[in-house]
């Protein structure tokens, strides 16, 4: 079975030079967190921690420039505590000016983005949704090449060049805005079963396109459905976006059914390389 599900969490925080009320903010959104443990450490015992112990173990959190690089140097992720006060910027894996929203999913996520391990973004009933990982190549080829999957999308490029385009995809949109277009896995069998997410489409003035496309073999069983609502309210309430539209090719009854169903108006027609798109659009 593939493994569509690629989480992993830091199995401690390790803390140095934060105010106390940073401390306490943290502790109190980590309450009830059992797979990781709390280190809070004075410098003198970072300084040689870090430097006999290299493990893949630990996450660093401190608003001391010498301890971030020396965690850098032994490839341990790092959240630099930017001071409201401080003339210089710090430099690490992450940024912060509060712990305010630092909570668990912040962490393994700061984690996880430090060790090239693609986010899981939901889960839904039925399916998982997470970032596309290079190893995943094979088997998105093998999506796009059943009968009909291309019929009102584009298809992919040739493999090598595929590759190339989705190493800068990973890098210029997942790495860089944290979001994109997403693989769905369902779970009972770990099977790729299609793409969705969400991108700034520069024909919509930069405002955010809902994508989504299921393998043939596993349509007409609400997964669309499932995954696109499950996004949608991800959009809403991780990336604070409210507008959305689905640009849908003209005879493409099977989109424009579910785009209604999901809560899109049809607001007029758009030309887009070429190919007349239907533009539906939900605003909340």
């Amino acid at each position: 079975m593939p493994y569509y599900n690629k989480k992993e969490y830091p199995k401690q925080i390790w803390v140095s030079q934060i105010p106390e009320r940073e401390v306490s903010l943290l502790r109190e959104n980590l309450t009830g967190i059992k797979q990781t443990t709390f280190v809070l450490m004075k410098k003198e015992k970072v300084f040689h921690q870090l430097s006999e112990k290299r493990s893949r173990d630990i996450i660093f959190l401190s608003s001391d420039q010498f301890l971030l690089d020396l965690a850098r140097d032994v490839d341990v992720p790092a959240i630099a505590y930017q001071k409201p006060e401080m003339d210089t910027f710090l430099h690490a894996d992450m940024v912060v000016e509060g712990f305010e929203e630092v909570d668990m999913i912040f962490l393994q996520r700061v984690y996880e983005r430090h060790f090239n391990i693609p986010w899981t973004i939901l889960e839904t009933k039925r399916c998982i949704v997470r970032e596309l990982e290079l190893s995943d190549m094979d088997d998105l080829f093998s999506m796009y090449a059943e009968p009909g999957m291309t019929d009102y999308m584009e298809g992919l490029y040739e493999y090598e060049e595929e590759l190339e385009y989705q190493k800068a995809y990973i890098e210029n949109m997942y790495r860089f805005y944290g979001y994109g277009m997403w693989l769905v896995f369902e779970k009972k069998t770990g099977t790729l079963i299609g793409r969705a997410g969400v991108e700034h489409r520069e024909e919509l003035n930069g405002d955010m396109e809902l994508g989504y496309a299921i393998r043939t073999s596993f349509q007409h069983q609400g997964y669309a459905y499932e995954v696109c609502q499950a996004i949608m309210q991800y959009a809403g309430e991780e990336l604070q976006v409210h507008l959305l539209h689905c640009l849908i090719q003209k005879e493409n009854t099977l989109s424009e059914k579910l785009a209604i169903k999901l809560g899109f108006s049809y607001c007029g027609d758009r030309e887009i390389d070429g190919i007349l798109m239907s533009d539906y659009q939900i605003e909340w």
